[in-house]
C-alpha cells in the first residue's frame, strides 16, 4: 500500500491442481461482512462498470460457469468439513482445467463432465468461448492485475492423441510439458509446484502435496489465477478501528474494521427483507469493469443465503442495484483454503 494515496488494495490469489489423471486420492479468520445504512434522501441513478460486450459463445460459457459456481458453493457450504469455515475458490479455474480434461474425454465421461460444468453442447462454441474469456482476462488494458494460466504436465511415455496438446494450447493457453512421473514423481511434483509459485507471485506454495503424483499418473492439469486491484472508493487506513463482528455461528469477536461514512461514499446498493447487497468496483481506467459483490444477511443467516442463492436471485440482485450514499463498515480479512474436489463435484 502506498501511504500517500491512503488506499486499501484487495488481493486474491487462487491456484488449482484440478486434475491428476490416475484416480482421485489424497489426504479463523472472521468472515468478510459489512454493516450498511443507506441515506434514503439520495437520488437513485442506474450505473454499472463499463464492460465491453462479449460474443455469444463467451456468454454461454460464462452462464454455465456461474451455474456451476453456485452449485459448488452450495456443496461446499453444506459439507460438514467446512462448517463454520470461510469458503474461497475460483470457479473459472476449475472449469477451465476441466474443459481441457473434457477435450480428451469421450462417451459417458464426456457427458458427465459437460453436465456438471454446464459446458455448451456445441464444442466449437465452447472452445471459442473459453478462448475469448482467457484473452479478455489476460488483457493488459486495465489498472488492476488479473491473470490466468493453464498448463499440462504429461508422463513422457504415455501416448496421447496427437491433436490434444495443440487444442489445449490454442484454445486454453495450456502448454504441455513432459515429465518422468514413473521414475521421478517427487521431482515432477516439485517442478509443477514451482510453476504454480511463479504464476501466483509466490503466493501459493506446495499446491500438490507429497504422494499425490505416483508412477500411475498420466497427466496433471493445473490452473493458476492471480488478481490484485484497488477499489474506486478507497478506505482510509487511518480510520480503521477495532469493532465487533458477528461470525456465522453467532459469536461476537473484535476485528480491525475499515469504514467509509462520508457523503462521497456512493455505491451501487440494494436491499430485501433477507439481505443487503453492496457492489464495490475496482479501478478499471475505462477498461473491463470488475467489482466485488458483497451480500450481508439481515439476521446473520448464512445458511439462508446458501439456500436461496441461485442464478435468478443473483441476476435480480444485480438488476436492483442503484447508486446510494452508504455507510460501509468492512473488516480486514485474509482467507486461505484448499479443497479436494474429487468427491464434491458431480
Amino acid at each position: 500500500m502506498n501511504p500517500s494515496r491512503a488506499a486499501i488494495s484487495a488481493l486474491g490469489v487462487i491456484a488449482l491442481c484440478a486434475v491428476i489423471l490416475s484416480g482421485c486420492t489424497g489426504p479463523g479468520e472472521p468472515r468478510p461482512s459489512m454493516e450498511v445504512t443507506p441515506f434514503p434522501s439520495m437520488t437513485v441513478t442506474p450505473h454499472s462498470p463499463t464492460t465491453p460486450e462479449l460474443p455469444g459463445s463467451a456468454t454461454s460459457v460464462i452462464d454455465g460457469n456461474n451455474r456451476f459456481a453456485l452449485e459448488l458453493y452450495e456443496h461446499l457450504a453444506n459439507d460438514p468439513e467446512n462448517r463454520e469455515e470461510n469458503l474461497f475458490f475460483s470457479p473459472f479455474s476449475i472449469s477451465s482445467a476441466l474443459a481441457i480434461t473434457y477435450e480428451g474425454a469421450r462417451g459417458t465421461t464426456a457427458d458427465e463432465i459437460r453436465s456438471v460444468f454446464h459446458f455448451p453442447e456445441n464444442q466449437s462454441a465452447m472452445r471459442s468461448g473459453f478462448f475469448e474469456i482467457i484473452a479478455r482476462v489476460n488483457s493488459n488494458a486495465n489498472p488492476y492485475v488479473l491473470k490466468t494460466a493453464n498448463a499440462l504436465w504429461a508422463e513422457k511415455t504415455h501416448p496421447f492423441h496427437p491433436d490434444y496438446p495443440g487444442i489445449a494450447d490454442r484454445y486454453y493457453g495450456a502448454k504441455t510439458t513432459t515429465l518422468d512421473f514413473v521414475n521421478a514423481p517427487e521431482d515432477s511434483r516439485v517442478i509443477i509446484n514451482k510453476w504454480v509459485e511463479e504464476k501466483t507471485g509466490d503466493r501459493i506454495k506446495d499446491l500438490i502435496p507429497p504422494g499425490a503424483i505416483d508412477p500411475s499418473t498420466a497427466l496433471v492439469i493445473t490452473n493458476a489465477i492471480y488478481f490484485k486491484g484497488t477499489w474506486v472508493k478507497q478506505f482510509d487506513p487511518e480510520k480503521t478501528r477495532d469493532a465487533d463482528f458477528v461470525t456465522g455461528n453467532g459469536t461476537t469477536i473484535r476485528v480491525p474494521m475499515m469504514q467509509r461514512t462520508d457523503d462521497a461514499a456512493i455505491f451501487r446498493y440494494a436491499e430485501t427483507e433477507k439481505f443487503q447487497v453492496l457492489e464495490m468496483p475496482y479501478e478499471s481506467g475505462g477498461g473491463t469493469g470488475l467489482s466485488m459483490l458483497v451480500v450481508l444477511p439481515r439476521e446473520n443467516d448464512i445458511a439462508g443465503i446458501t439456500q436461496s442463492l441461485d442464478i435468478g436471485t443473483l441476476q435480480e440482485m444485480r438488476q436492483s442495484l442503484a447508486l446510494r450514499v452508504v455507510r460501509v463498515y468492512f473488516p480486514k480479512f485474509r482467507i486461505e483454503t484448499k479443497y479436494w474436489l474429487c468427491h464434491k463435484i458431480g
